[in-house]
């Protein structure tokens, strides 16, 4: 792989022993997402990879039929990834499954290495949770618990149907004591939209919709519903609302980065395509997931340039309405505007108090 071409996306799926990693894998490996993804897993074993999908066996790599590559972590991650950035054609994106009792944040770093540096970079760290045993957890189990949860950008809290609702709540409180910016995805048996994980390779924002639709359900924020219908029959676990926002007027960088830290947790992702007042010839590619944000220059455009950008978030906890306030912000009329006000107050305040404060 050359140093011209763009780092590789990583993601770190961790969490303590049992909660539910290698379900969430299983997911990955056998999902129709068109993407040349290597999984790296400490535990061939333990992956359930049905025989039809397997198209080629070499050494301790499998080929599936959907552009997964499965890989062992011998003793060296450093060596397994540099392995596969060989491979031709790369992988578009690597994820790794940590073993129940590494740390994350260990992992994360070794990517900081100048060996690996300029090919790959840590797009986000998920960590999976098991709603039931997390809290009766105790010693260096629970610190090392707390660990992987304070790591995390995005928290699938697993296994909620076997739990209360007030042991829900309780589970809930402690993750946002301990990692109060994370992004909490309720689910069971790994249920995860597949664009909250990866999300990765050519920008196209309709792709991203379709797969969206089909991979869970989902509704559009603002669409008509009949609310007469009955949704008791749908894991509400399961259900995420999306929503799309465009303008073809430019926006401006540093209210953008003001934007996406303004997100509420109940946003899990965001991604699109940004017409940037910095950088007008080209796109821009912000990707956002749970707390980790990028913004990147891309290629120039090649029709007239509008922004579009899809957010997925819980169900419930998609306001478009409120979401369109902050990325209309981001304007370059809104800042301007904002701008001339905060002058107009200023100069405002000094006409009356010019005797006082001058005199």
């Amino acid at each position: 792989m050359s140093k011209k071409d763009k780092p590789i996306p990583v993601t770190i799926l961790t969490g303590f022993l049992g909660a539910g990693k290698t379900t969430l894998l299983n997911r990955i490996l056998k999902a129709e997402h068109g993407l040349r993804v290597a999984v790296l897993v400490n535990d061939f074993g333990a992956v359930n990879i049905d025989a039809e999908l397997i198209v080629g066996v070499e050494g301790e790599t499998i080929s599936l039929a959907n552009g997964c590559i499965c890989c062992t972590i011998r003793n060296d991650l450093l060596a397994a990834v540099l392995d596969l950035l060989q491979r031709q054609p790369p992988p578009e994106y690597i994820l790794i499954e940590t073993s129940g009792v590494s740390d994350p944040y260990a992992v994360a770093q070794s990517f900081l290495l100048p060996a690996l540096s300029p090919y790959v970079r840590v797009d986000s760290i998920i960590t999976v949770v098991d709603a039931e045993q997390i809290r009766d957890l105790r010693d260096e189990d629970a610190m090392l618990a707390a660990d992987q949860v304070s790591a995390a950008d995005i928290i699938v809290l697993n296994k909620v149907d076997l739990v209360t609702a007030e042991q829900l709540s309780q589970v809930k409180a402690w993750i946002n004591d301990v990692a109060p910016r994370a992004r909490i995805l309720e689910t069971t048996y790994g249920q995860v939209p597949l664009e909250l994980l990866l999300g990765v390779g050519e920008f196209a924002i309709e792709k991203l919709h379709q797969r969206a639709q089909r991979d869970v359900h989902t509704h559009e924020v603002g669409e008509a519903h009949d609310h007469g219908h009955d949704h008791d029959h749908h894991d509400h676990s399961l259900v995420f609302n999306t929503w799309h926002y465009r303008t073809d007027e430019p926006l401006v960088y540093e209210a953008l980065c003001d934007a996406v830290d303004a997100l509420p947790t109940t946003i899990f992702r965001a991604k699109g395509v940004v017409y940037l007042k910095e950088s007008p010839q080209r796109r821009a590619i912000l990707q956002v997931v749970g707390r980790r944000a990028m913004l990147t220059i891309g290629e120039p455009w090649q029709k007239p340039p509008q922004t579009q950008i899809v957010v997925i978030g819980s169900y419930g906890g998609v306001d478009g309405e409120k979401l369109q306030a902050i990325f209309d912000a981001c304007r370059v009329s809104a800042v301007e505007a904002a701008k001339s006000d905060k002058l107009q107050i200023a100069l405002d305040w000094v006409r009356r108090n010019w005797p006082k404060a001058f005199s």
